[in-house]
């Protein structure tokens, strides 16, 4: 799977991105995401805040785990 070097979906700016809220998720013993390219929250071009902008990279891509 690849993943968007510049993605930036709900999750990242709303307040719920599993990152920024890691010590609530480790208390509650949830699957932790500790970057980016492992995010179960990604949902590509979908929710992505740069699609159809001029700040989109599509084709800027890079795999995950790299």
């Amino acid at each position: 799977m690849k993943h968007c070097k510049s993605y930036c979906g709900v999750a990242c700016v709303d307040g719920t991105c599993p990152a920024a809220t890691l010590e609530e998720y480790e208390e509650w013993r949830i699957p932790i995401t500790r970057n980016c390219r492992e995010c179960y929250m990604y949902k590509g071009c979908e929710d992505c805040c740069f699609d159809g902008t001029e700040y989109c990279t599509k084709e800027v891509n890079y795999e995950l785990g790299k």
